[in-house]
């Protein structure tokens, strides 16, 4: 009897041992995987976005930079049926996702289920993916592929044409983003797919994908010219052409002939409107030389600034202009501390560079800024003051925070697009008087021009506004 109650006893103990192994073997197979899965899934997350990086114009691998263009310009349009990839095998190995026929070269199986009408593509490009710094190595990503999207390829009704029918989205229309919402209707950016594939050594794979379309930076622009001050009596806002500055014009008519005409002179409250329009009106010789919206002469707002809708900045809230201020830094393509002068400048912000037109540019200036005999292109933020000569200009929009523009001596130079001045310059917590003095004879002075205005606002970041993970075989 003790001799069977101890192999009995013997039996329940290794039968709980082989279990506890058992679930043991389980748990590391579970978290075996997970580790897997998980390094697979961040290896995509990478593939994407590297993608999304290299949308941007401001990135040293802008896919626009190769030549030919990858990606057409902002504004531009990717053709259906138009891919590029971003490939990333291993040294040995060969990434190519359109051969269907072999599975050991990471075949981009989804694009033919996406674009069934699309199939084969019209062209396709190979480009490879930017090595890491230091050389630490890569994700084990595969490929990235960057294409125009359809309503069908993204399984949805972008326009509500036909609600709760998916076998009517459509197939040939690429679409496009208004700002708010993607839409097959015309709007000024177009959404694209990224699509990443990763790989693992142990066979795990992962295929995830983004829809992204273009944030805009977005500077109102409500008159050639804004003076935004506080108005108080210590504080009012200055413009002071003298009365021999005879070649000096503030026109807010269009320019490009697209848009309704502006104020040619634009301020934010009573007190600055009397006192500008008191130093445009008589005994200026020259008031008719400040045209714009309204037909008065001269043409100086008399209602209160109101920001245009979607705007990113209030220019009469210094704390609105304090949170912008980052955004605009963080998305340009050069920042330069102050003092500085036209020598500092980008060469891409001339507009003489025959592909600057394609790649607008942000310059964002900490400090005070001088420029002569200087003509640039792009959005200029400088965070000080602004002295120019009257053979300088700009074309695009020109925001100074420092409370001063001055312009010296004679020229043909002009500012085509927009001004703005605000006082910055005590701190961030309130505004002080803006003032613009412009010595005799002076430049052509400044014109409204939307198209200008529209080329340098410029994508500061390309936002995620779907994401899927891809069954992959």
């Amino acid at each position: 009897m003790a001799l069977l109650l101890a192999i009995f006893v013997l039996l329940i103990v290794a039968v709980a041992g082989l279990a506890m192994m058992a679930a043991s073997g389980t748990e590391t197979s579970l978290a075996g995987n997970y580790r897997s899965a998980t390094g697979a899934y961040y290896a995509a997350m990478s593939g994407l976005e590297e993608g999304r990086g290299r949308l941007l114009p401001k990135n040293a691998a802008y896919l626009g930079k190769l030549s030919p263009p990858a990606i057409p310009p902002i504004g531009t349009t990717l053709s259906l049926g138009e891919l590029v990839y971003i490939t990333n095998p291993l040294p040995g190995e060969t990434v190519d996702p359109m051969n269907l026929g072999n599975p050991s070269t990471y075949p981009d199986t989804e694009y033919k289920n996406d674009f069934p009408g699309h199939y084969p593509p019209s062209s396709y490009r190979y480009i490879n993916t930017v090595p890491n710094v230091a050389g630490a190595p890569n994700a084990l990503y595969k490929w990235v592929r960057i294409n125009a999207l359809t309503e069908r390829s993204i399984w949805a009704d972008v326009n509500n044409s036909n609600p709760g029918d998916p076998t009517q989205l459509n197939t040939i229309q690429v679409i496009r983003f208004d700002g708010t919402n993607l839409t097959r209707a015309p709007a000024q950016y177009q959404a694209l797919g990224v699509t990443a594939l990763a790989a693992l050594p142990d066979g795990s794979r992962k295929l995830l994908q983004y829809v992204v379309a273009p944030t805009i930076l977005q500077v109102p622009a409500v008159a050639a010219l804004t003076l935004s001050g506080p108005g108080t009596p210590a504080n009012i806002a200055d413009l002071n052409p003298p009365p021999g500055a005879t070649s000096f014009y503030i026109n807010g008519t269009d320019q490009c002939s697209v848009s309704p005409a502006l104020t040619a002179v634009g301020v934010t409250n009573s007190n600055d409107y009397t006192n500008v329009n008191q130093k445009l009106s008589s005994p200026n010789p020259n008031k008719d030389h400040y045209t714009g919206a309204g037909g008065y002469i001269p043409n100086v707002s008399p209602s209160p600034y109101v920001s245009p809708i979607n705007a990113q900045v209030d220019f009469t809230d210094a704390v609105s202009i304090s949170n912008f201020l980052p955004v605009v830094k963080n998305a340009a393509d050069a920042v330069l501390n102050g003092p500085r002068t036209e020598a500092d400048m980008p060469p891409e912000v001339s507009v003489a560079d025959a592909g600057f037109p394609n790649n607008p540019q942000t310059v964002y200036v900490d400090g005070d800024l001088s420029l002569t005999n200087f003509t640039g292109y792009g959005l200029l933020v400088v965070r000080g003051n602004l002295t120019y000569t009257g053979d300088s200009g700009w074309k695009g929009i020109v925001v100074v925070l420092g409370g001063t523009i001055e312009e010296v001596g004679s020229g043909n130079g002009e500012f085509d697009g927009a001004v703005i001045l605000v006082n910055l310059s005590s701190g961030s917590a309130s505004l002080g008087a803006p003032t613009y003095v412009v010595s005799s004879p002076g430049g052509k002075g400044i014109y409204y021009n939307s198209c200008w205005v529209d080329k340098a606002q410029k994508p500061y970041t390309y936002k995620v506004l779907a994401f899927r993970e891809i069954p992959y075989p």
